[in-house]
This record gives C-alpha cells, structure tokens and sequence, in this order.
C-alpha cells in the first residue's frame, strides 16, 4: 500500500529577496508633516466656528458665500442665516450659478451685491411665507422686512428682482 500513496509536501512561499537599495520612505519629511499640521488646522478651524453659538440676524454680518454656508448669501435672492438655508419667498432674481444667457449672469451678480447690501445695512425681521415653510429643496422659506418694508421689494424697485409669480420665468 505505501507504493500506491504519493506525498504531497505544501508549497512554500518563495522568499522575498530584500535589496540594500529599496529602502522604506518614512512619512517624517517636513513636507509631510507641514501639510498633516495643516489639515488638522483647518479643520479645527471650520469645527470650532461651526460650533460657535447661533447669532440673530441683526447682530449677523452678511458676506458672498464660501466653504463656510453661515451668515452669508449665495444669490440675490438666498442667504445663510446661522447655517440655515433660506429662500427669500417674495422674489425671483437672476441665477449665477447657471445662467442662460451673459446679461441673467451680469444682473444676477448685481442682485447679490445689492442683496449683500440690504442684509448688512441693519437688523430685518423674517417672516414665514404664507401656506409653505419650506421649498422643495428644503430651503426655509421667508421674507425679510426691515422698517415694515419687504427687502424684496427694495430689490425689485431697483430693477435687481420680480415679485414671485408662483413659478420662474426667463430672464433671457
């Protein structure tokens, strides 16, 4: 019977041949290490301010949105109001993020300035609209008064905006 079996050894991995001229890299460079201190200052930097407590509208100062969405506008007609969205509800502006034609775009960037403006130039009111709170991109949706006057209507008596109609229409 022991010339019927055939042994089978199990194969053994083949050793690695480790060259003198390969050695590991070390992630100890000042480069690496500049850029990892870096990193953690930024990002210690964008949680301690996102942290910071919710401050009113009035106390707040408007700037063009960034990588930071709080107390700041995107458009002539949204802002960032303590890290929430917000859509201004009786007004339609321009888009500038994509805009069907040169001159939607040029007018658009001037109703965000305005709208910049307007938002900074002292404490406003924000009223829900009627029937809805949010839009359908879950933006809340409100108008903002000042002095009993819609900053809206600033914005559409300067020719920056329309009154809302109920549906966007071309500005092209």
């Amino acid at each position: 019977m022991a010339d019927n079996v055939i042994q089978f050894r199990k194969r053994q991995k083949p050793k690695r041949n480790k060259s003198p001229k390969r050695q590991r890299q070390t992630p100890s460079s000042p480069i690496a290490l500049i850029a990892v201190v870096g990193v953690a200052a930024a990002l210690a930097a964008v949680y301690t301010y996102s942290s910071l407590p919710s401050s009113t509208a009035s106390a707040a100062s408007f700037s063009r949105c960034g990588l930071i969405k709080r107390d700041c506008v995107v458009d002539g007609d949204t802002l960032y109001v303590s890290g929430e969205k917000v859509r201004v509800a009786d007004i339609d502006t321009p888009e500038i993020s994509e805009p069907k034609c040169a001159s939607e775009k040029a007018l658009g960037e001037r109703a965000t300035y305005r709208f910049i403006e307007l938002v900074n130039a002292g404490p406003f009111e924000m009223r829900a609209w009627q029937g809805r709170d949010e839009d359908k991109y879950g933006r809340k949706l409100r108008v903002l008064i000042r002095d009993g006057r819609s900053l809206g209507d600033i914005l559409v008596s300067e020719g920056l905006a329309r009154t809302w109609s109920g549906r966007r229409e071309p500005w092209c």
